[in-house]
């Protein structure tokens, strides 16, 4: 996206009010369940998936993921801010190693030496 776009139509915290307040407007958070969400991210996930083995622009797809997950994050009086942090504070001194193109965290590799380890 440009910095036109973010300029003219605001910012990512703006963005996520407009979604929650969608979701509210269609009855997306007291007529759903976690559990109808959750599969609802499952779904767009296979269309990311199908999306990056075509070679295709994946853009909307992630979108819609952050759209699914901006509202099970409501449902749960939760923010994305709050769970983004949480999950940063959990991995930003992980140490692990790269095995085929995946991170692998040090805890579930302890055989190996600590040179072999990326910090």
């Amino acid at each position: 996206m440009n910095a036109q776009y973010w300029h003219e139509n605001g910012d990512l915290i703006t963005l996520s009010e407009k979604v929650k307040q969608w979701h509210h407007d269609r009855n997306l958070i007291e007529g759903s369940t976690d559990k109808d969400q959750y599969m609802k991210l499952i779904q767009e996930a296979g269309e990311l998936s199908d999306n990056i083995c075509k070679g295709n622009d994946i853009a909307d797809d992630i979108g819609d993921m952050i759209v699914v997950l901006i509202n099970i994050a409501e449902r749960n009086k939760l923010t994305l801010a709050h769970c983004l942090e949480v999950a940063w504070d959990d991995i930003k001194h992980r140490k692990g190693r790269m095995v085929d193109g995946v991170f692998i965290k040090e805890t579930d590799l302890p055989s190996l030496s600590r040179e072999d380890f990326i910090e």
